[in-house]
């Protein structure tokens, strides 16, 4: 189909012209013949004759020339109605063939990024001018829409892309680096943030300004629950040392002393739970010592802070200490653990505590005999040990895994989970070497490694000392002297019972204590009290 101009062609002359023609011609034939009847006319009618004859011929050439006129436009417009038809029939079909051929191929190859030349020139164009001008029109049209849609296109994959990075690494970036600090955050983050479109780094920052703002929100909470704490805690250890003193005081009368140890093993709960609140505050402990304590004395502690107590079975042949810097941790963290045992297992079980020495430190197994843990669980508590957590990020009421977590972080513990050897769970515990030191003096001696079965640590104190840091001064044991404590009760090796200890001793029975004020161990009188039945109070924290 080839293009041509618009307009109709012209066929024929005019119908003036065809009637002018006419009139020419019936004019040249009339003239003559009137002539001609003048002529032949008597001479007395000739003026008559000539009269009639001009006024018929006048009147057949305008009636010749109507004719000729309405002749030539009757033709005329049968012509115009013919080529009107062939018009409509050709407009028709280079419409459908441009409705359904042309415009579909260009939609296609816009699909298929294809210019809209190309698709026109593979096609056969519209010979009406109005449909050739639309198609190229359209085409124009389609190749601009779609670099718009292009345009389009890739900015929003741009957009997808930084809101991806966004997500995967810049708003753990920002969290991070207002966690580090809070006061030079945004600085820090200029550098370290990548340009983005303008929308998105309104929303960056306005993001930034939430976390900033929820930090420094949290930060004075933190701050406020610290400081209530360690007023707490000071109350705490004001009152603990007032009871030591009537303990002393009020030693030898047994009611009174065993309702005093009672009330100093809820106070020493109240403080594990006040210890646990300021750790989880960024805070520390109420307790410092700067002697290391004995592994005894560590385990001994750990139990009279928690209610069950009675329920816990110490399995330790372990002569090393810990160093007095992180003891009060180790202490606070093997409570948590023990009560966690306690509380999530069966009252009639006993939660069995194993101390043993390695070379990469010091190991202690906490195993319960309860029903163990799902997945999800032990993944939550193997997170709340890994990942350190305070009171602004922990979710839920329960935080004696948190407060283990927080100081395995502080102090280089390791803490997993297995299943326990008695059906429920079993936390292991491991203390690093730099934390362990050994509360037995080095024997003299080429062989004094050898024969004290390891490497020798250094202490710098007493054997007594760490105990001693725990639970007051000791009297000196005299082998030659009755067996007893300073306190009165019967004096017994390390994980003896008191039946073997009166069988070794008999003395022991009829041998009156020598209560000296402000000199009594009231932590040995605690195990003792607990071996005669003592009271427990309700369990307490939980996982």
């Amino acid at each position: 189909m080839s293009v041509h101009a618009s307009g109709s062609t012209r066929h024929g002359p005019r119908p003036g012209q065809q009637a002018l023609v006419a009139l020419l011609l019936v004019t040249a034939l009339a003239a003559p013949a009137w002539s001609w009847a003048v002529i032949t006319a008597p001479a007395d009618a000739r003026q008559s004759v000539a009269l009639f004859a001009g006024t018929a011929g006048i009147a057949l050439c305008a009636a010749v020339a109507v004719a000729a006129h309405q002749a030539a436009v009757a033709r005329a417009a049968r012509d115009h109605g013919t080529r009107a038809d062939t018009t409509a029939e050709t407009l028709e079909r280079e419409t459908a063939h441009l409705v359904d051929r042309i415009l579909p191929a260009l939609a296609e190859g816009v699909r298929e990024g294809v210019p809209a030349r190309e698709v026109l020139a593979r096609h056969p164009q519209p010979s009406h001018a109005w449909l050739h001008r639309l198609a190229h029109a359209v085409g124009a049209e389609l190749d601009a829409v779609e670099a718009r849609a292009a345009h389009d296109r890739a900015r929003r994959a741009d957009l997808e892309d930084q809101v991806a990075d966004l997500d995967r690494s810049g708003l753990a970036l920002m969290v991070t680096r207002v966690r580090e600090d809070r006061l030079g955050a945004a600085e820090a983050l200029q550098g370290e943030l990548p340009p983005v479109d303008d929308a998105l780094a309104r929303l960056r920052r306005h993001v930034l300004e939430e976390l900033l703002a929820s930090a420094r929100r949290s930060a004075a909470a933190m701050e406020a629950a610290s400081a209530s704490g360690a007023r707490v805690q000071a109350h705490l250890t004001a009152l603990l040392a007032r009871l030591r003193e009537l303990q002393d005081r009020y030693g030898d009368a047994p009611g009174i002393f065993g309702d005093l140890l009672d009330i100093d093993h809820g106070v020493s709960r109240t403080g594990r739970l006040a210890d646990g609140f300021v750790i989880l505050a960024g805070g520390r402990s109420g307790r410092r010592w700067t002697r290391p304590i004995v592994m005894e004395s560590i385990l001994r502690g750990a139990m009279g802070r928690i209610s069950a107590y009675r329920r816990v079975r110490l399995h330790n042949t372990s002569t090393a200490a810990i160093a007095g810097y992180a003891a009060e941790g180790v202490m606070q963290a093997l409570a948590e653990l023990m009560d966690n045992a306690a509380n999530f297992s069966a009252h009639g079980t006993e939660v069995h505590v194993y101390v043993q020495e390695e070379d990469t430190g010091l190991t202690i197994t906490v195993e319960d005999g309860g029903l163990g843990m799902r997945v999800r669980e032990r993944r939550l508590a193997e997170s709340l040990v890994t990942h350190p957590r305070d009171l602004s990020t922990l979710r839920g009421t329960r935080m004696g895994l948190a407060i283990v977590g927080r100081l395995a972080d502080k102090y280089g513990l390791s803490v997993s989970f297995r299943p326990s050897a008695h059906g429920g769970v079993g936390v292991v515990v491991l203390v690093p070497p730099h934390l362990v030191t050994d509360s037995r003096p080095a024997p003299a001696g080429p062989g004094a490694a050898r024969h004290s079965g390891r490497h020798p640590r250094h202490t710098g104190q007493r054997p007594r000392d760490a105990e001693d840091a725990v639970h007051g001064p000791a009297v000196d044991a005299d082998p030659a002297a009755p067996a007893r404590l300073a306190s009165g009760l019967p004096r017994r090796r390390r994980g003896q019972t008191l039946a073997a200890a009166l069988r070794e001793e008999p003395r022991q029975l009829s041998q009156q204590p020598a209560h000296r004020p402000g000199t009594g161990d009231p932590g040995t009188r605690f195990a003792a009290f607990r071996d005669a039945g003592g009271t427990g109070g309700a369990p307490s924290g939980a996982r």
